[in-house]
Parts: structure tokens; C-alpha cells; sequence
């Protein structure tokens, strides 16, 4: 009995500091309001009345509405804006009473101003906000509470904001670790330049070693898929990129592909996925013909000029951030993670004559860093335990070093590759 007479205490105290704070003029009383508040966001983690108190106080939200979401607050508010987020954060923890109202009351416009610059601690207490109305249940929906998280991050990367947004990442890895299916179904309605940020995001979650959890199997697959039904964009657009979105969304998705199948926590899901295989090598073949053709626009052309680098160079500057560039070494280091290990594959390599194509790719070019070193270990891994492929290999008549401007123009000789087979050594 003393705990309900405790709760109703506290419940009135909090009624009645709202209904002082509602009464003072922001501008005249921000220090005091500023107090106050402290008083209320430390009652609201007493009781859950507290909470339903101040959700269903309608002038407090209004309140609410003029400090939080008013761009256009002067700076000397920060503090009592920092503070009422605070609270409204508090309000919604563990109470789904509470969270339904503040989410009827609020939900538009949190939505608004979760991706709204300048991105900050306040983007981060908002989306904390959500996560937790989003855990409470039924008052956000899978594809608000996804489209949303992806807008931020496309947010983030547009600004380059170094900000730590833990709360995106809670929210980003409950999908995509937890809830593999519903992610599936809600990437194919979003749009292109929404799917390419969300591939971007699980892309840098795989770099930086999947934290949080293992990326869900289906969704893994069902990147594969796309890739395997979207790819063929790249050829038709590999002399002259007129459209660089879908192109973009497909390089996004080797990315993730190349990253995945070459992780000891994922190598599994691809190993018998043999069409993707089939793709992959496809589309690098014809990458390196394309590559071979005329110039006149073609984006693929290999960079083996050091003058093609220089500043005083004719080609545009931001090669780097055309879909072209690691295109060739994306798909050869594609191809080699996909051939460890596994002889359908090497089968199908020899089948399809893969080996010059790869071969082809032992050398060194500005669009492709490292294409030369993924080439190498594409074809020792085709090699190893094939003598099919060692014959091959073995059968090359040595003609010299290939040409390249690069090494020429720094006076420096390419030594012959030889491959051999460890176990016969």
C-alpha cells in the first residue's frame, strides 16, 4: 500500500512541475526551466504514472514541439533543448502505454528531424527515442523504423559526419542480424539510392568484422540473387556509364560479395552457389575485353600511365569514385574466394578458359589497386590439387615481361611468375 501512496506522490509532483514549467517564458526563466526539467527526468524513472502523466499532458507537448523540434532555436537554448530531450527519452522507456501517446503526439515529426543536420547527439537521443517505441510494439512499422535508419546513414555520408550514432547501429543490426526475412522484403521497396546506402552500411559492418553478430544467412543469399539478376547492368553500361545508379547498387553488392565469401564467418554461404561463380567470372571476362576496346569513353580502360595519374592528367580526377574503379578487382578477388577449396568451381574455370582471363589481370593499374595480387592468389587457388590447371599453367611459353608504362617509366624490371604446385616441391 506505502508503493501506490509513493507513485501518487511522485505522479502529482510531476503533474505539478509541468504545469509550472508550461507557465514560464522560455526566454526570461530558461535557467529555472532548466532545473525543473532535471526534477522531471529524474521522476520519470520512479514510475510509469510518471511517465502517462507527462505523455497525456497536451501543453507539455506543446512545449515539447517549441524546444525540440523548432529549427529555428537560438544557440542559447541547447542546453534547455538537450534537457527535454531527456526527458521526452525517458518517457517512453519500458512503458508502452506512454510510448503510444508520445509516438501519436510526436511521430512526424521525430521521423523529420531524426535525419534533420546538423547531426549530433540530437539525431542520436531521437532515434533512441524511436528504438524504443519501435521495441514496445505495434506503433512503428518494419519499413518506417528501416527507411528511416537508412536515411541517416545516407545523411552521415552525405555531410561526413564522424559522429558515433550507437543507436543507428542498434537499430541497422536488429534488421540485418535478427531479422534477415523482413530486411529482404523491405529492401525491394526501397529505392535505388536507399538500397544502395543500406548495401553500404552492411558492406562497412562486414569490414569491420560483423561486431554485433553474424549478417542473417538469408539476407547474405539474397544479395547473391540480386547481384546474379542485376549485374547484367554493368555490362551494358561498361563502355559509357550513362546511368550510375543501378551500376552503383550492383558494384555495392560484390562488394558485400567479396567481402562475405572470402570471411571464414560466411565463406559458407556462397561455397555451393556455383551459378554465382559463373557470373562473376562472366562478367569479368567481358570487363577485360571491354577494357581492350578504342578509347572514346570507356570508363574501364586500365590506368598504366603514370602521366594518366598526374595532376596535369586529361583524365577526370574523381576516377576513384566512378563505378569503374575497383570494378576489375572486385570480381578477380570475387573469383578467387569463390575457387578455394572448391572443385565445382575450378571446374567450371577450366571449362570457361578463366585462366587467361586472370592471367590477363596480372598487372598493375590505377583503377584497380591490388588487382594484380588477388589475380595471383585466383590462380593458385584454381591450381592447387587441379593438375588440369597446373598443366595449363605449365604449358605458358615464357616471352618476356609483360609491358607495363608504369614500371617502364620508373626504370624498374617485372619478374616472371612462377607457379608451382607446393605438394610436389
Amino acid at each position: 500500500m506505502d508503493h501506490v501512496v509513493v507513485a501518487a506522490e511522485f505522479d502529482h509532483e510531476v503533474n505539478e512541475i509541468l504545469q509550472q514549467i508550461v507557465k514560464l517564458d522560455i526566454a526570461t526563466k530558461n535557467e529555472e526551466i532548466c532545473t525543473l526539467l532535471k526534477t522531471v527526468r529524474l521522476l520519470l524513472t520512479k514510475t510509469q504514472s510518471c511517465q502517462n502523466t507527462l505523455a497525456n499532458n497536451k501543453e507539455f507537448a506543446e512545449f515539447i514541439k517549441h524546444v525540440v523540434f523548432n529549427p529555428n532555436n537560438p544557440i542559447e537554448y541547447r542546453t534547455l533543448h538537450n534537457l527535454t530531450l531527456q526527458v521526452l527519452a525517458n518517457s517512453v522507456v519500458n512503458n508502452e502505454s506512454a510510448q503510444g501517446v508520445i509516438w501519436a503526439t510526436h511521430g512526424a515529426s521525430i521521423v523529420e528531424q531524426v535525419i534533420a543536420p546538423p547531426l549530433g547527439n540530437s539525431n542520436n537521443v531521437l532515434l533512441m527515442v524511436m528504438y524504443n517505441i519501435y521495441l514496445g510494439g505495434g506503433h512503428i512499422n518494419d519499413q518506417l523504423a528501416l527507411e528511416t535508419c537508412v536515411r541517416l546513414w545516407q545523411a552521415i555520408n552525405a555531410l561526413q559526419c564522424s559522429y558515433n550514432f550507437e543507436f543507428l547501429h542498434f537499430f541497422l543490426e536488429h534488421f540485418v542480424v535478427h531479422n534477415a526475412r523482413t530486411c529482404v522484403a523491405i529492401y525491394q521497396r526501397l529505392t535505388v539510392e536507399e538500397r544502395i546506402a543500406f548495401l553500404d552500411y552492411v558492406a562497412n559492418y562486414l569490414r569491420d568484422n560483423s561486431p554485433n553478430g553474424e549478417i542473417g544467412t538469408f539476407l547474405l543469399k539474397h544479395f547473391a540473387k540480386e547481384f546474379r539478376l542485376k549485374s547484367d547492368c554493368i555490362l551494358r553500361e561498361t563502355i559509357k556509364l550513362r546511368h550510375e545508379l543501378h551500376p552503383r547498387e550492383v558494384h555495392t553488392l560484390l562488394r558485400i560479395i567479396a567481402s562475405a565469401s572470402g570471411s571464414e564467418k560466411y565463406a559458407s554461404t556462397y561455397t555451393s552457389d556455383h551459378s554465382l561463380f559463373i557470373n562473376v567470372s562472366s562478367l569479368l571476362r567481358c570487363v577485360v575485353e571491354a577494357g581492350k576496346a578504342p578509347h572514346g569513353g570507356s570508363v574501364d580502360k586500365p590506368m598504366t600511365k603514370l602521366e594518366e595519374v598526374a595532376r596535369t592528367s586529361t583524365i577526370d580526377a574523381d576516377y576513384e569514385s566512378k563505378v569503374s574503379y575497383e570494378l576489375k578487382t572486385l570480381l578477380v578477388r570475387c573469383t578467387a574466394n569463390l575457387l578455394y577449396n572448391n572443385h565445382v568451381n575450378i571446374g567450371y574455370c577450366l571449362d570457361t578458359q578463366l585462366l587467361p582471363t586472370l592471367l590477363e589481370c596480372t598487372v598493375m593499374d590505377a583503377r584497380n589497386p591490388l588487382m594484380r595480387e588477388w589475380s595471383i592468389l585466383a590462380i593458385r587457388n584454381a591450381c592447387i590439387n587441379c593438375p588440369e590447371a597446373q598443366q595449363i599453367i605449365s604449358g605458358l611459353t615464357m616471352q618476356g615481361a609483360a609491358q607495363n608504362d608504369i614500371l617502364s617509366e620508373l626504370n624498374l624490371e617485372l619478374g616472371a611468375l612462377r607457379i608451382s604446385d607446393r605438394q610436389q616441391q
